[in-house]
C-alpha cells in the first residue's frame, strides 16, 4: 500500500487488512509514495488510499499515479483517482441528479491579490464583499483539493467579523491559485453527525457514523488529520439509496471502483445528501467491522492475475 511519509503505519485497521490479505495468500507491505527510491514494478497491486498527503502536492501525486499505472495494477484506477482528487466532482454529481450539499465553487482569476491588499478594510473590502456572496446561515469554506479538515473552516452569515474572515479565507485560497468551495452547513450534523457508507469492489459493505468536527469561529485548520468520533452504524434505506446513486454516477463519469466511501449528511428536510465521495484515500474503518477486511482481501485477491 502507498502511504505518506508522516503516517507510514496507517490507521488501526491496517493490521486487520494485512492479516486478511495473508489469509488469502497475499503478502502486503507499505511504501512511501514520495520515496524516489521506492520500486513499484515488483508488486502485483498498489493500493493508493494511504497516500493522505497528496493534497499538499497534487501535481506530484498525479505524476506518481501515471508512473505506477505504467508498471503495475493500481487501485483505485488512475482515471478514478484523477477525477476524485478535486472536489469539483460534486458539481458533476449534482448535474447527474445525485443529491448533494449545496456548494458554490469559485476559481482563481488572472490577477490574485497580494497579502496587503487582502487585509485592506475600505474599498477593497467592499469589492471583496461584492465579488464573494455568502449563503445565509452557517456555511463552510475550504479548497476543492483538501482532506482531513485542512484549510477548512465554519462561519456564520450575519456576523460582520465572521463574514469578513470568510471572504478573506476565500481570497487567500484564490490568491494561492486554488479553487475555493462554499458549502451550506447542515444543522443536523451537530446532532446526528455524518454517515459514511463503505463500498468494496462496487458492493456495499458497511457504514460508520462520525461526530461533528468543525467548530464555529475556530478558523481554518493547518493540520491534515483530526481526531474523529467514529462508531459502527446501520445505514437507513434512504442513505443506501443516496449512496448507491452517487457511486453509480461516479462510475459512469470516471469508471468502476475497488473501494469507495460515500459521506452523507441530512439536509434540513431530512433528505440524505452527499457531502463528499471519497474514492482516492478514504479510511475504510475495518476496525468497526472486522469482517469487512476479509471481504476486501477477497476483492483484491480476485484482481491479481
Amino acid at each position: 500500500m502507498a502511504v505518506s511519509a508522516d503516517s507510514p503505519d496507517l490507521r488501526p485497521d491496517w493490521p486487520l487488512l494485512r492479516q486478511a490479505l495473508a489469509d488469502v495468500g497475499i503478502a502486503a507491505s507499505t511504501r512511501v509514495w514520495t520515496d524516489l527510491d521506492a520500486r513499484w514494478d515488483d508488486v502485483d497491486l498498489v493500493l493508493a488510499n494511504g497516500a493522505w498527503d497528496n493534497i499538499h502536492r497534487p501535481e506530484e501525486f498525479l505524476a506518481w499515479v501515471g508512473r505506477v499505472a505504467d508498471v503495475t495494477l493500481l487501485a483505485n484506477a488512475p482515471d478514478v483517482l484523477r477525477w476524485n482528487l478535486d472536489k469539483r466532482y460534486l458539481a458533476a454529481l449534482a448535474d447527474a441528479g445525485v443529491p448533494t450539499v449545496p456548494t458554490t465553487l469559485m476559481s482563481p482569476g488572472p490577477d490574485p491579490l497580494s497579502e496587503t491588499e487582502m487585509e485592506m478594510e475600505t474599498e477593497t473590502e467592499m469589492e471583496i464583499a461584492t465579488a464573494i456572496p455568502l449563503p445565509p446561515g452557517e456555511f463552510v469554506v475550504k479548497p476543492t483539493v483538501s482532506g482531513g479538515g485542512f484549510e477548512t473552516a465554519r462561519y456564520r452569515s450575519g456576523d460582520r467579523d465572521a463574514e469578513r474572515e470568510a471572504r478573506l479565507h476565500v481570497r487567500r485560497l484564490l490568491s494561492a491559485g486554488r479553487t475555493a468551495m462554499i458549502q451550506h452547513y447542515q444543522a443536523a450534523v451537530d446532532t446526528h453527525g455524518e454517515v459514511g457508507l463503505i463500498f468494496l469492489g462496487g458492493r456495499y459493505s458497511h457504514a460508520i457514523g462520525k461526530g461533528p468536527l468543525l467548530v464555529a469561529g475556530a478558523g481554518p485548520q493547518s493540520h491534515l488529520y483530526q481526531q474523529e468520533q467514529i462508531g459502527a452504524l446501520t445505514a437507513s434505506a434512504s442513505q443506501l439509496e443516496a449512496a448507491h446513486l452517487a457511486l453509480a454516477a461516479a462510475e459512469q463519469l470516471a469508471g468502476p471502483t475497488t473501494y469507495a466511501r460515500v459521506d452523507l449528511v441530512s439536509l434540513n428536510d431530512g433528505t440524505p445528501a452527499v457531502l463528499e465521495l471519497e474514492l482516492l484515500d478514504p479510511a475504510l474503518y475495518f476496525e468497526t467491522h472486522p469482517a469487512a477486511a476479509t471481504r476486501f482481501a477477497r476483492v483484491l485477491r480476485a484482481m491479481i492475475p
